[in-house]
């Protein structure tokens, strides 16, 4: 999108800005955007709604801000649900710094507290020259989402909302000039410097993922704040996709001023108590799928297939597993102690995600042992008891492989899923169903 034109105040705005930095060259860019270097030797990008300054020359890259900005608008305007009107005239001054203490002595952060990668004051965003190209932009974009927050509430809610709403409307997709904020990364490749999904797996292997009232409860430390702002993007993208729980939310944050303090995770968490076991249960599936490309559609988790009614246990449970979703309900309960037999049938098709093979494999639920996925075969089926919430911990689902039949003992009471294993981002292309007969074999 090219940024609007007006010939009349682009001129006084552009004589206006002259006057107060003194350029020693001056350069129209296109779309109305202006391109000076002061006194100081630093560089300015001016544009309709962004005011870039930096100690780096401005290269296509960075030209090309203001026009993501105009983007991003368009799209906070729909997430938010606000009257592009209202953010018509909003203006940022963005400051990027490749040499922290140029810009210390030439007294052009006074008053802004210490930072590591950018900060947000008022009208002005802070962000510090990054390893790699994507990770800087994600940084601006997440600032510039910080200023649109406050200027839409007043303020940016508890530390977990604030910075999650940040990093997720920072993690983007650009591709041909079209600029999506809110992705999941399709791959790791595309988002060089992001490590979100990384931190997660860290967090996992360290024992010490955080329960959802340990989000809730994040402060503003600058300690381990990496992590933090990982799990608080997680959480927020999972509220954001989840059709009961987001509605809640942003009813909530949108009704009325945010403050700093922890006032939106109080009212939150009241509004959840009631469904609080099924919450927890749908997060840990979340986060247990959780990866590159992630599939919000695909992978919601099935809690019923209407069958717990008229299942008699003496005799098997028969029921249709879909290949193209992820972890679905039996409506089975199996119980501690009590063996369980599961028997597969059928083949469905599945491409996979070999670069060598651009076809559909035909797959039984053994699944390809040509490839594999988080250690079993690719395509076989899976199996998890999930007990009811007693404990607020945030973990991955246990698996077994089931493939063509299994006997499971199971070591806790609950409920029984099954899937296929293949990740969220594959499933799209699958067709056909697995026939399944579960048997308590000692009832």
């Amino acid at each position: 999108m090219m940024v609007r034109q007006n010939a009349t105040v682009g001129f006084v705005a552009i004589l206006l800005f002259c006057l107060d930095c003194d350029p020693v060259c001056l350069a129209q860019l296109g779309g109305g955007a202006t391109e000076e270097r002061d006194q100081n030797g630093l560089y300015r990008l001016v544009s309709s709604r962004l005011t870039l300054i930096s100690d780096m020359p401005f290269d296509a890259e960075l030209k090309s801000w203001p026009g993501l900005l105009d983007q991003s608008f368009e799209q906070w305007s729909v997430y938010f649900g606000v009257d592009p009107a209202v953010m018509e005239n909003w203006k940022i001054k963005a400051v990027l710094m490749k040499d922290r203490e140029r810009f210390l002595q030439l007294g052009l952060l006074d008053g802004v507290p210490a930072f590591d990668e950018g900060y947000q004051f008022g009208n002005e965003i802070y962000v510090r020259e990054q390893p790699t190209i994507y990770y800087r932009r994600l940084l601006f974009l997440h600032e510039a989402t910080h200023w649109i927050m406050w200027k839409l509430y007043g303020g940016g809610g508890p530390s977990w909302f604030m910075e999650g709403m940040a990093e997720m409307h920072g993690t983007h997709a650009l591709k041909d000039g079209l600029l999506k904020l809110g992705v999941i990364p399709a791959s790791r490749d595309l988002v060089a410097g992001w490590g979100r999904l990384r931190l997660i797996n860290d967090s996992f292997k360290r024992g010490t993922a955080p329960s959802l009232s340990e989000i809730f409860a994040f402060g503003n430390a600058r300690e381990d704040h990496e992590v933090r702002y990982a799990w608080s993007w997680a959480a927020c993208v999972f509220f954001t996709h989840h059709p009961k729980y987001g509605p809640i939310l942003k009813e909530l944050y949108s009704s009325s001023k945010l403050d700093y303090s922890n006032a939106l995770s109080l009212k939150f968490r009241k509004q959840l108590d009631a469904d609080w076991p099924v919450l927890q249960r749908e997060w840990n599936a979340f986060v247990s799928d959780l990866d590159f490309g992630y599939d919000f559609e695909r992978s919601a988790l099935i809690e019923s297939i209407g069958t717990t009614k008229t299942w008699q246990r003496e005799l098997p449970l028969r029921m249709q597993l879909a290949t193209d979703r992820g972890w679905q309900s039996t409506d089975v309960v199996v119980q501690a102690g009590k063996s369980v037999r599961i028997t597969c049938f059928g083949n469905f098709e599945l491409k996979g995600a070999s670069e060598t093979h651009s076809e559909a494999w035909v797959v039984e639920p053994s699944g390809i042992t040509y490839q594999y996925y988080r250690g079993d075969p690719l395509g076989c089926v899976l199996c998890s008891v999930v007990p009811d919430q007693t404990s607020e911990r945030t973990k991955r689902w246990d698996t077994t492989r089931v493939g063509a039949g299994t006997v499971i003992d199971p070591p806790q009471t609950g409920k029984l899923f099954l899937k296929i294993n293949e990740a969220s981002n594959g499933l799209w292309d699958n067709k056909g169903e697995i026939s399944v007969e579960i048997f308590v074999t000692n009832p």
